[in-house]
């Protein structure tokens, strides 16, 4: 299987404050990866180096083994952060045909008097509308839809991880990534754990109360229970 991304050792400070220390994990072609922590265990921070928005303290980020800024010449990446990156003058109709050209909008109001929702949907329309996709990385890309736009972009992402698109999606909720990745990278305090989906169940896809459950056992953990957790996972030949 073609490594589409892979995070070697990955560490990043705000000055003397740690936010990501030592992640790691390679990411194939028509696989995903759910990022899952509560607000502010460095999600957006991650998802931002990947891209290459911001440069690692420590360790190295390859996409189909080139640097990120690098590789966004060559590999087509959707990335998709809310209103990040939707900037408010400019009009739906327009925004939305960045895509594929496709209309995905008629509504020529800017971005900025459209609901939340709405732009959150324009937005994630556009990011995924490209074809092919080679990765996909959205963060909180559930945020401020309602229960028809979680379902499309539920199945969206589903299809294009089953045509070779590698995907990371962020979520601080369960229920939005349950059973829809092939594995889990759960953000706690100063470390990170990852886990194939595999070893939270061997019956169908991950529910939302199993991956509720691992999260609550690793929060309870000692930092030396979960780093140990983390050491096996690779041992084993998680995602990682």
């Amino acid at each position: 299987m073609t490594t589409a991304l892979s995070v070697r050792d990955l560490t990043l400070r705000y000055g003397r404050r740690l936010v990501l220390g030592n992640v790691s994990f390679d990411l194939g072609a028509g696989q995903s990866l759910g990022v899952l922590g509560s607000n502010g265990a460095g999600k957006t921070t991650l998802l931002r180096s990947l891209i290459g928005c911001l440069s690692p303290t420590t360790g190295e980020i390859r996409i189909n083994g080139l640097l990120p800024r690098d590789a966004l010449r060559r590999t087509a990446v959707a990335y998709f952060a809310g209103e990040a990156t939707l900037p408010g003058f400019a009009r739906a109709a327009q925004w939305g045909a960045l895509g594929a050209g496709d209309v995905i909008t008629v509504d020529r109001r800017p971005l900025r008097a459209l609901s939340r929702g709405t732009r959150q949907l324009v937005g994630l329309r556009t990011a995924l509308g490209r074809h092919p996709l080679g990765l996909v990385i959205l963060d909180e890309p559930w945020e401020g839809l309602d229960a028809d736009a979680a379902r499309w972009l539920t199945a969206t992402l589903e299809a294009k991880r089953d045509r070779g698109a590698a995907i990371v999606v962020s979520s601080h909720r369960v229920d939005d990534l349950a059973g829809l990745c092939d594995a889990y990278l759960i953000l706690l305090p100063h470390q990170a754990v990852l886990m194939a989906a595999h070893e939270i169940t061997q019956d169908g896809p991950v529910a939302a109360a199993q991956l509720a459950a691992v999260l609550e056992d690793l929060a309870g953990a000692s930092p030396h229970a979960s780093r140990r957790l983390r050491e096996s996972n690779r041992h084993n030949g998680a995602l990682a």
